[in-house]
C-alpha cells in the first residue's frame, strides 16, 4: 500500500507543475569577444571585435574605431576597420610563417574610459604537404559502417607528438556544415608522430585511420561522384584545440545542460574579454570523387 501511495504522489509530483517558468538570471558585466587569427597563407589577416549579449541572447554590439596591430619581432603589422564596424583586416597582405611568435594588442575608448587588450600565438609546423586522401567506406573494426564515408589521407607526420591537427572537409568547395568550429575533427599523432600516416607501419599496428566522417543520409554532406572532395589540414596551438573542444560541448538551448562555466580564453586582462587568437599553419589536398 505504501509503495502504491509513493508511485501515485510520484505521478502527481511530475504532472503538476506546468506552469511555464522564465529563469531570470544576472546580467555579468559586458565583455569584449575577440575572433582573430594568423595563418600561412598569404592574405589579409582578420580580428573581429564585439561586445558580449545578454543570456537570452541578441544581435551583438560590433566595437569601432578600434587601433588594432600585431607585432611579429621588430615589425608590426597594423590592422584598418573594413566597411562592415567591427571587421579589421591588415593593411597589407602577408603570410605567417612557423615557430613565429604573434602579439595582438587591441585599444579603443568609449562612455568607461580607455581599454586595452592583448593576446600572443606560437604558430606550429604542419606537415611538409598531404601526399594524397582518399574517399572510401567507413571501416571500423574489419566492418564497414553503412551510408558513412572515410576521408583517408595519407602523409609524413612531424616528430612532434603534442602537435594537434583540426581537419575540415570542403565538397566543391563549400565547407561541409557551415564556417563553424562545431563541425571540424580534431586529433593528436601522438604515438605516431614521425611515421607515415596511413602507411603500412601505422595500418600495421593500429590500421588505416578516416580522420574526417561524411555521412551520407545527411543531405547536406552527401558526397556525389565527380564531387571534388578537398581536406583541410591546419596545425593549430594546443590551447586553440582545447577552446573548440570547450566551445562544441557548451553548444545549445537548454540552459541546465551544459559546462558551468565560460569556455576558456587566452586574451587577456583576465576575466575581462572572451574569444581566441591563434597562429595556424594549413595544408590542402583534394581529390575527384
Amino acid at each position: 500500500m505504501k509503495k502504491t501511495l509513493f508511485i501515485i504522489m510520484a505521478f502527481i509530483g511530475l504532472t503538476a507543475c506546468t506552469e511555464k517558468m522564465r529563469i531570470g538570471p544576472q546580467d555579468g558585466e559586458q565583455l569584449i569577444g575577440v575572433s582573430a587569427s594568423i595563418t600561412d597563407e598569404y592574405k589579409k589577416h582578420e580580428v573581429i571585435l564585439s561586445r558580449t549579449e545578454t543570456f537570452y541572447g541578441g544581435y551583438p554590439e560590433m566595437i569601432s574605431n578600434a587601433t588594432v596591430y600585431v607585432v611579429d619581432g621588430a615589425d608590426t603589422i597594423w590592422y584598418e576597420e573594413s566597411e562592415n564596424p567591427g571587421y579589421y583586416l591588415s593593411a597589407n597582405e602577408f603570410a605567417g610563417q612557423p615557430n613565429n611568435t604573434y602579439h595582438l594588442s587591441i585599444d579603443f575608448s568609449d562612455e568607461k574610459g580607455n581599454h586595452h587588450y592583448f593576446a600572443e600565438s606560437t604558430m606550429k609546423d604542419n606537415v611538409e604537404c598531404i601526399d594524397s586522401i582518399r574517399v572510401k567506406p567507413w571501416v571500423f573494426n574489419a566492418l564497414e559502417v553503412n551510408n558513412y564515408l572515410g576521408v583517408y589521407p595519407y602523409f609524413q607526420t612531424t616528430d612532434d607528438p603534442k602537435t594537434y591537427y583540426m581537419a575540415r572537409i570542403r565538397i566543391n568547395n563549400e565547407l561541409v556544415g557551415g564556417d563553424t568550429l562545431t563541425r571540424c575533427e580534431l586529433f593528436e599523432t601522438m604515438g605516431y608522430a614521425g611515421i607515415y600516416f596511413n602507411g603500412p607501419l601505422m595500418v600495421m599496428i593500429g590500421g588505416e585511420f578516416p580522420i574526417y566522417g561524411l555521412n551520407q543520409r545527411d543531405s547536406l554532406q552527401v558526397v556525389h561522384k565527380g564531387d571534388t572532395v578537398t581536406l583541410d589540414l591546419w596545425s593549430i596551438p594546443r590551447f586553440y584545440a582545447h577552446y573548440i573542444a570547450e566551445i562544441a560541448t557548451s553548444t545549445g538551448t537548454n540552459p541546465m545542460m551544459g559546462t558551468p562555466s565560460n569556455v576558456r580564453t587566452n586574451i587577456y586582462p583576465e576575466g575581462k574579454a572572451v574569444g581566441c587568437f591563434h597562429a595556424s599553419s594549413l595544408r590542402q589536398c583534394s581529390v575527384i570523387y
